[in-house]
């Protein structure tokens, strides 16, 4: 399924099925009137422009679907107003807040952020926005290291050793807030992993004993709590997550497998998406790329399974696609993406033609050009559908 569709987004979204996508991002002109944008930045009436688009994404997301939608202050009231119309309030999750430079060009205020709104298809439907902290750089890069030392330690002398160290380096995180819930994994379990551990009993007032022959397991009755059911024990046990502890049985959540919940503010400083472009030796191509691991981010916290479905309907430099291609490559999944990207003229003072061979080269030839590049890092196929409508 994997596409560039090379026409008017109107024309692209008309082709697409309904009810399909599971997330759809997208980052529009934002009408600043910038003569120094590889595009077109200057629509005499905007809303006019963008509430099309903004319905029949509404129109092609599946029931749990959710829309990002990249803005800055300049449209961002218009954008909100048009998406409660079409959304409706109560479908509203939320905004997300990017860093964009360190200096703007602003008379008053240094304006240094733009705004990622979020709309659900249904909310109440919609995914929790929960996400794995060690797909999150700020965290992973400070948990990996911990994890891997701890793990060397029980390796090398047992978990009695792992247990005494990992107290020691949880003292480093005690005064970060930002760490403040690893105070509860203060445990090393039998194959030298870091986690803490939860209750397997309920208040009662008729305790009993509970005996398991599936698991071969038999817990006394406890003088005012009762154990939690056969079936969870069974579950817990066949998925490794039962720890022991003096005896008694307890759930064993694990480090790596920790989450979080979506921060309205992202620590993706936006002009990463610029070194994104530098690394595959595209760096000038495209000034206002976003950045791979941001949209990587809304992909998973979105996600329903790995086999969903990605729109991108300014599809640009094709963030998307890679985002797509790294989540499917660090998570082994099968998601699929469509890109849609107008066949407009390059403005011809834009840094980007000295990337493309003809002179009459357009948007979209930005986006096949990455998209070549990451054939050579990805094995994965995509078609090209021009406008089927002329």
């Amino acid at each position: 399924m994997n596409s560039l569709y090379i026409m008017d987004a109107e024309n692209c979204l008309n082709l697409l099925p309904i009810d399909c996508f599971q997330t759809i991002y997208i980052d529009p002109p934002y009408n600043t009137k910038s003569k120094d944008f590889e595009y077109l930045d200057d629509y005499n009436d905007w809303v006019d422009f963008i509430e099309p688009k903004i319905k029949k994404a509404y129109d092609l997301l599946q029931e749990t679907g959710v829309c990002f939608v990249s803005i800055d202050d300049n449209k961002l009231i218009e954008l909100r107003v048009v998406c409660n119309k079409i959304f409706g309030k109560e479908n509203f999750i939320g905004m997300f807040i990017t860093r964009q430079a360190t200096r703007s060009n602003a008379k008053h205020i240094n304006t240094i952020h733009e705004y990622v709104v979020v709309f659900a298809k249904n909310k109440k439907k919609a995914p929790r926005f929960e996400i794995n902290r060690l797909d999150i750089a700020f965290y992973s890069d400070k948990l990996r290291p911990l994890m891997n030392e701890i793990k060397g330690e029980f390796k090398k002398n047992g978990t009695c050793s792992a247990n005494e160290l990992l107290k020691i380096r949880l003292k480093d995180f005690e005064n970060d807030e930002h760490f403040s819930f690893l105070k509860n994994y203060s445990i090393v379990d039998g194959q030298g992993e870091i986690c803490f551990a939860t209750d397997l009993s309920v208040p009662s007032k008729s305790p009993k004993e509970l005996y398991i022959d599936d698991i071969m397991l038999y817990l006394p009755a406890l003088p005012s709590r009762g154990w939690s059911s056969k079936e969870k024990f069974i579950k817990l046990f066949h998925e490794n997550k039962l720890i022991f502890k003096q005896g008694r049985p307890y759930e064993k959540h694990l480090l790596r497998e920790s989450k979080d919940n979506a921060m309205s503010i992202l620590s993706f400083y936006s002009r990463q998406g610029k070194h994104d472009l530098q690394k595959l030796g595209l760096g000038d191509i495209f000034s206002t790329a976003k950045p791979v691991d941001m949209i990587k981010y809304f992909i998973k916290i979105s996600q329903i399974s790995k086999e969903d479905k990605i729109l991108d309907f300014f599809a640009g430099s094709g963030t998307t696609a890679q985002a797509v291609l790294e989540c499917n490559l660090e998570d082994d999944g099968q998601r699929e993406f469509i890109l849609c990207q107008i066949d407009e003229p390059i403005n011809p003072k834009s840094k980007a033609k000295k990337y493309l061979n003809h002179a009459n080269s357009t948007i979209a030839d930005i986006t096949i050009l990455r998209l070549e590049k990451l054939k050579e890092k990805f094995i994965f196929d995509y078609n090209i559908v021009y406008n089927a409508q002329e």
